[in-house]
């Protein structure tokens, strides 16, 4: 009987493939695939090269502040060695993803957020990382790095200041104060209230009803899109 040939090619993507995941993608399902796909672009071409796309802002020192204030709120974390971490521009339909790469950790966001939400989404998507080992269900792993970024950001003496009084409407001036004083959207903010026992999730259902649902927006100029 003949044997069948192997294929370099083939193995070369079998063996990359058990070696780069995508470990949360914001965003809807419909930009999940945009999300994979310049994942898989970046990887190839670091693969093969040593080189980043020319259109991503390299930026290491924010995620690696990032990462030292993440590790003193929660010894859990383990980090790698070696971040690839930045902003791609002008790449459609991209919302943000962090992914692992061999022994590297990757986040990548679209240039195009607000720096509120940079800021944000760089703490959630860099936890996720150092929470990948303990969480393989992804919708508990973005569950759990929202909660751990939120505690890094927003300490509990803070957060009190404005939810101490068991709050339970949330008028649009309350809103916007506590969004301006913490420089996060206000959703966030809500739920870390609610992570610190601050706000039920009956008075989180109740804000859904009045003012709209709470979103995990992802907040470019102009448009938004909700974590998944």
């Amino acid at each position: 009987m003949k044997k069948g040939r192997s294929n370099p090619n083939q193995l070369q993507i079998d063996f990359l493939a058990a070696f780069r995941q995508i470990l949360i993608s914001l965003g809807n399902p419909d930009n999940l695939p945009v999300n994979e796909s310049l994942f898989m672009r970046m990887t190839d071409q670091w693969e093969n090269t040593r080189a980043m796309p020319a259109n991503l802002l390299f930026h290491k020192s924010p995620v690696e502040a990032v990462v030292f204030r993440l590790q003193k709120t929660d010894d859990r974390l383990r980090f790698p060695d070696e971040f690839i971490a930045g902003e791609i521009r002008g790449e459609q339909g991209l919302t943000g993803f962090s992914a692992k790469f061999r022994e590297q950790g990757w986040v990548i966001l679209p240039a195009e957020l607000s720096a509120m939400y940079k800021n944000l989404f760089l703490n959630i998507l860099a936890a996720s990382v150092g929470l990948e080992h303990m969480f393989p269900v992804r919708k508990e792993l973005l569950a759990e790095a929202e909660r751990v970024a939120l505690a890094a950001m927003l300490p509990e003496a803070e957060v009190r200041k404005f939810f101490g009084l068991r709050l339970t409407r949330f008028p649009d001036s309350f809103r916007s104060e506590v969004a301006n004083y913490f420089n996060l959207p206000f959703d966030y903010v809500l739920k870390r209230a609610n992570h610190l026992g601050m706000v039920s999730e009956q008075v989180i259902e109740e804000a859904l009803t009045s003012a709209g649902p709470l979103r995990s927006t992802i907040l470019r100029r102009p448009q938004s899109s909700r974590a998944a």
